[in-house]
């Protein structure tokens, strides 16, 4: 037996091309803002890419009684806060944001519990200063860890 096909037609022309215009903007879109993550904005301080001025940044860190930690920054940049990276043993590690900001030749004392969120001591503190500079060609500030210049406690 014969099945006859008639009156079954499939998607018009011009609803397929629109669909198909459709599928190639949404992957468009998906690549072009999976890509933007790679490209950074450009930071400047003092007219200058910010990964230079963290090569200027000349400061020391120390722990006193009490988990009391004082910063003397001898360098000529302004440093916005610190974050500090802990590791325990195992190879774990956390990172916390030191809110103090450490004047160009100026020095802070401050208090900072570190215990980590398991409650053990870490191993190895890092403390990395942090800069705010100003994106290239917008009007607004943003703040950048230089990672390179961490000093350990």
């Amino acid at each position: 037996m014969k099945k006859s096909i008639k009156n079954e037609r499939g998607l018009s022309p011009v609803i397929a091309s629109v669909l198909m215009i459709l599928l190639v903007l949404v992957l468009a879109t998906m690549i072009f803002l999976w890509a933007r993550g790679f490209v950074s904005e450009h930071v400047e301080k003092f007219g200058i890419s910010i990964e230079e001025s963290c090569s200027s940044i000349n400061f020391e860190a120390s722990v006193y009684e009490d988990e009391e930690v004082e910063i003397i920054n001898r360098g000529n940049v302004d440093i916005r806060h610190l974050e500090i990276k802990l590791f325990d043993s195992v190879g774990n590690s956390e990172i916390r944001k030191f809110d103090i900001q450490v004047d160009a030749g100026g020095s802070v004392t401050g208090y900072i519990n570190f215990e980590m969120t398991d409650g053990s001591v870490p191993d190895k503190i890092i403390v990395y200063p942090a800069l705010i500079g100003k994106v290239k060609g917008k009007s607004i500030n943003k703040v950048f860890t230089c990672m390179d210049a961490g000093v350990t406690l």
